[in-house]
């Protein structure tokens, strides 16, 4: 029986027989050759005997050659007996490897590159499986010459045919077979089997193509005669485009003839060849192609003879692609080889080895020998890297009693045969280095593989909230009984009026009004027919189903004056208690790019593959940092703390996370981050994003404002978003205004030109004036120049929101360099989308102040229920915590001086909250008399005792007197005369108390529109709405009374509520009750107690 090893196709391991092996990539073995060179020497001295016997008479001769010929039959035909039994189980293997692909092909795991070299494997096989056919038939055909000559007395052919071949001739042609012909075989039959090639009815065409290759012709076996088997139709295009394309993995080009859904049809090899482009494989989706618009692109789906897709036989032609894969697929994947032997092989019993599932795992290292130990269930692999650095060797393997588990690695391992690997030349020496790299770091703590599992989990779990949100985000629904509906059974309509509804179903059908009417409207790119539809419940089922026959006549909705009517084929019965669902369905782009975040991380979809390893295992990492200058030449004055986090920011290659405290000066750094990436390297791609249109903003106008003059040549900016909410110092950076100015500017020229021209040319201005009208009034246009400014672009502004978009293929932006301002507050699916774009990222934020806020409908009991997770705070550690409490030290900085706060506010916040384990590590970066000038008040913190009572509010909570109180100090303030405006942040914890304030200011002239008080600007809002932002005078509305203190002396909130202030900061609470106030959590510190240390307690007093 023959044996079963180890075949590698395109990343599976597949367990094959050596026959089918061997069969696959046409190889021949050493016993296989021994046997076709015994049966060579055998023909040989039957050849020497029949010459021998020439001079013999001539009975004594025939009779001879009657001999050899009869023992030459039986030999050929027992040859051909012993082949097909070689041969007959190859088929069985053959489909095993064909569904192993198909599997990891439909596995929606599987990531779009190894599909993509599966489906080129794909080719391999269809000729492995073809050239089984067609080597049937050569020993058939063998087997009727053989008879033949027996017949015919022949016996000198007979004798003089070759052995039978162990594989197929390759002179034997067939579908798929790709050769090299010159013109005067062409149309010839040619030996020994007498096949002919032929160009058919495209002679004249497939000739001229011919001419340029002289004697080499690359043709391509594409079909047979349907009558005469010895016939076979070639193409010169199809060998062109195997030949010095496929093979080589060089890009050909494509001419677009025009585009069809999804997919641009076109032709390649001058149109002889069709195929189809799906759009999102443009390395810039949102392109409009143009009818005749040449573009190179790489042959990604097709079958052996060139004709289709294999996985989409119904597609146009073959399928191709911008992206070269298989240039990808190893560095993505980081897939190494391990070489084995036989005798290894026969070593590993366990059946648990084979399985798919089982993983690889990292048992030791030992750099001094070089021995790198390798688990496999019960299977210990001890192996060297080779000579040549491309793969590992096995060195021994041993089996125990029990299962070998170490530490999972971020690289996958193929067993291969060592015959076949130095055949095929297998092996990625990058790969090995990297390996390398990673093995000598994971044997600092061989005992983090849980933590690693965590994160991994971790990931997991914040694609089941993006897939609850979106699930509840994007469907509105509203269950009625069809008692309440008008149904007229003979018109087919039903008609859902809202003055007719019952009261509990008003708010569910003012829900879904406006979403339905949204779908509905003409000028909306949503289509009903995805987005709503009506179900009934079916009793039998126990389910809703469709409730209308799309077939048969697809139903019709519409809305007027609170009326919802549908018109359809129903399926329902006139069933009174019959219950109905309508369910309008609205994608949520934010949601779904976020999802699809996700999704490209799991499947390796990064920029910078070795990214993902440092997000999933950051105490693994290992920094590998540049050497830079100490010499820098600094734009700016910075403190020695920003030095530091811009020297960070050059010389680390993949991540650095930066700490910036409230006032310490991040925009700064971050300019300075950008002046020096774009003096080393002024053509570098850089992203500047951040959850705040402010952050963003303040960053590129500063840059630019101070730096553009320096790269004007080479300096291009964008700014995208909605331009509504952009600083009015970026205004000249968003894509509206470059389009406008792009699209004057052409008028303009066109204006001029036609003015200086006559006739036709003047005409053409004109024609050309007229049509740059249309371009600026439709969508389309203005998509495609998004596209073409953005690539012009190298440094671009976002903010997550921003980016969260698929405009324009936004999505498919590649940057050098991504900073991400408070990245502290960004949810881990919102900050992976700038991540899996950038081969470096620089996250600048703040874990000592609040987390990403968190949609209130995650925060419900359903969400517990069903996301069971969420009950072990899985929320209150943002994404920068998680990295900045993991990473190596090397990769961390932290800004230490601020410049924000009066020195008692300064020292409240440094001491308070940023003292970890009691040193502080936060400072003033002014002097104490820098802010002397400045002062309002006499002092900096006051607490003002306000004995009030708090409310219940629903879910939150007000405390009336403490507003009243608020207002009282803001009516003095604002009734003082001060040279220079002045800023006021009202904030509470709580949002009821932020209306009651409102509401209460609004009473003594308060505009809540311009925000104004007088001359004095007032600000509003909650703690967690105003982190990010900074007032010259902060009051804080404690509201409290009585109760657990729990949720107003949150560490990070009381932080953020402190360092608002620029020159003042006043509290308004219960001063017993918040400084006697006690957890049952002894560890748990009431920090209200610790504040009234650096507050006074005196009248609040004017400065004059």
């Amino acid at each position: 029986m023959d044996e079963k090893t180890i075949i590698i196709i395109a990343g599976l391991v597949v367990l094959a027989s050596a026959t089918a092996i061997d069969w696959l990539y046409d190889i021949n073995t050493e016993e296989e050759k021994e046997r076709q060179k015994q049966a060579e020497e055998r023909r040989q001295k039957n050849l020497q005997e029949l010459e021998k016997a020439q001079t013999w008479d001539a009975i004594a001769r025939q009779k001879h050659q009657r001999t050899l010929a009869d023992a030459q039959a039986q030999f050929l035909k027992k040859n051909i007996q012993e082949r097909r039994t070689a041969v007959a189980s190859i088929p069985e293997d053959l489909q095993h490897i064909r569904l192993t692909i198909d599997q990891e092909i439909n596995d929606k795991t599987s990531s779009p590159y190894r599909k993509s070299a599966l489906r080129r494997e794909y080719a391999r096989l269809e000729d492995a499986f073809i050239r089984l056919e067609e080597y049937r038939r050569y020993l058939d055909y063998m087997e009727v010459l053989i008879d033949d000559f027996v017949e015919q007395e022949n016996f000198e052919q007979l004798i003089g045919l070759p052995p039978i071949n162990s594989s197929l001739p390759l002179e034997w042609l067939y579908p798929g077979k790709l050769v090299l012909v010159s013109m005067s075989e062409v149309g010839k039959e040619l030996a020994p089997f007498n096949h002919t090639i032929s160009f058919g009815r495209e002679y004249n065409t497939q000739n001229a193509l011919a001419l340029k290759y002289g004697d080499d012709i690359p043709v391509l076996i594409k079909s047979v005669h349907k009558e005469h088997s010895h016939l076979f139709y070639g193409c010169v295009a199809r060998g062109e485009i195997y030949y010095h394309h496929i093979l080589p993995e060089e890009p050909i080009e494509f001419v677009v003839d025009r585009i069809k859904g999804k997919n641009a049809r076109g032709f390649l090899c001058d149109g002889m060849v069709p195929a189809h482009l799906p759009l999102d494989q443009l390395k810039h989706p949102g392109l409009k192609l143009l009818t005749g618009q040449k573009i190179l692109v790489f042959p990604s789906a097709y079958d052996l003879t060139l004709h289709k897709n294999p996985f989409n036989p119904d597609g146009w032609g073959i399928e191709v692609s911008q992206f070269n894969y298989a240039t990808k697929s190893a560095q993505q994947y980081q897939q190494l080889y391990i070489s084995i032997q036989e005798h290894h092989l026969r070593q590993i019993t366990d059946d648990a080895f084979w399985h798919p599932n089982e993983h690889w795992t990292l048992l030791a290292y030992i750099p001094a020998t070089g021995m790198i130990s390798l688990a496999k269930s019960s299977v210990r692999i001890d192996c060297q890297v080779s000579n040549d650095l491309s793969l590992l060797e096995v060195q021994q393997v041993t089996q125990g009693n029990h299962l070998s588990v170490g530490l999972d690695t971020p690289f996958s391992f193929i067993l291969i045969d060592h015959k076949l690997a130095r055949a095929e030349q297998i092996g990625w020496d990058y790969g090995i280095k990297e390996f390398l790299h990673f093995c000598t770091q994971a044997m600092r703590d061989l005992s983090d593989s849980p933590i690693r599992l965590a994160q991994a989990r971790f990931y997991q779990h914040w694609e089941r909230v993006i897939a609850y949100q979106r699930n509840l985000d994007e469907n509105t629904v509203l269950t009625f009984p069809l008692s309440i509906a008008d149904y007229d059974l003979a018109n087919n309509t039903l008609t859902i009026s809202k003055a007719l509804l019952p009261e509990p179903f008003i708010d569910h059908f003012n829900q879904l009004y406006p979403k339905l009417k949204e779908v509905l409207d003409e000028e909306s790119s949503l289509r009903p027919e995805y987005c709503i539809h009506l179900d009934y419940w079916d009793k039998e089922r126990a389910d809703y189903v469709p409730a209308t026959r799309y077939d048969y006549r697809p139903p019709l909705y519409t809305s007027q004056e609170g009326r919802i009517k549908i018109e359809g084929s129903f399926l329902f019965n006139n069933d009174a208690d019959c219950m109905l669902r309508l369910v309008v369905s609205i994608p949520s782009v934010p949601l779904k790019r976020q999802e699809q975040a996700l999704e490209d991380f799991s499947m390796d979809r990064m920029v910078n593959p070795a990214l993902k390893n440092i997000l999933l295992a950051p105490e693994n990492y290992l920094p590998n940092q540049e050497e830079i200058s100490t010499d820098i030449a600094w734009s700016t004055q910075l403190d020695e703390s920003q030095k530091d986090v811009v020297r960070l920011a050059l010389r680390e290659p993949n991540i650095a996370l930066i700490q910036g405290p409230p006032g310490a000066g991040k925009t700064t750094a971050i300019v300075e981050i950008l002046y020096q990436l774009f003096l080393r390297n002024p053509h570098c791609r850089v992203l500047v994003v951040s959850q705040q249109n402010t952050a963003v903003d303040n960053a590129l106008s500063k840059f630019l404002e101070k730096h553009q003059s320096r790269f004007s040549s080479s300096l291009q900016a964008i700014r995208i978003g909605n331009q509504d909410k952009m600083s009015a110092s970026v205004q000249t950076l968003s894509f509206n205004k470059q389009y406008n100015d792009f699209i004057s500017q052409l008028n303009n020229s066109a204006i001029q030109a036609a003015t200086h021209l006559a006739g036709d040319e003047q005409t053409l201005c004109y024609s050309w004036y007229a049509k740059l009208t249309q371009l600026s009034q439709n969508p389309k246009g203005q998509e495609e120049l998004f596209i073409t400014l953005l690539n012009n672009r190298n440094l671009v502004g976002a903010t997550c929101v921003g980016l969260a978009t698929n405009k324009g293929g936004i999505d498919q932006l590649q940057f050098d360099v991504a900073i991400i301002d408070e990245a502290g507050r960004a949810t881990v699916p919102e900050i992976l989308i700038p991540i899996l774009r950038s081969r470096k990222v620089v996250l600048v934020g703040d874990h000592y102040q609040l987390p990403p806020s968190i949609a209130p409908m995650l925060r419900d009991d359903e969400a517990t229920q069903a996301l069971e997770f969420l009950q072990e705070n899985f929320f209150e550690e943002s994404f920068f915590e998680l990295m900045f409490n993991r990473l190596p030290a090397e990769c961390k900085e932290t800004l230490n001086k601020q410049y924000r706060m009066a020195p008692d506010i300064g020292n409240l916040v440094a001491n308070l909250f940023y003292s970890p384990q009691g040193k502080r590590r936060l400072f003033n970066g002014l002097s104490d008399t820098h802010f002397d000038s400045q002062y309002l008040l006499e002092k900096s913190i006051y607490w003002v005792d306000v004995k009030g009572t708090q409310k219940q509010c629903g879910t939150s909570k007000s405390n009336e007197l403490e507003a009243f109180a608020i207002a009282d100090f803001l009516k003095i303030l604002s009734k003082r005369d001060y040279p220079n405006p002045i800023s006021v942040a009202v904030i509470t914890p709580y949002s009821a108390q932020k209306h009651c304030i409102r509401r209460i200011l609004g009473q003594i002239g308060w505009n809540m529109q311009d925000e104004k008080l007088g001359a004095v600007s007032v600000a509003v809002d909650t703690v967690d709405a105003f982190q990010g932002s900074e007032a010259d005078i902060v009051c804080y509305s404690t509201v409290r009374t009585e109760g657990n203190l729990n949720f107003i002396l949150d560490k990070k909130r009381l932080n953020v509520a402190c360092s608002r202030a620029r020159r003042h900061l006043l509290f308004f609470g219960h001063r017993h009750h918040l400084q006697k106030w006690q957890s049952k959590n002894k560890e748990e510190v009431n920090l209200f107690h610790q504040i009234m240390k650096y507050a006074s307690f005196d009248k609040v007093v004017f400065k004059n």
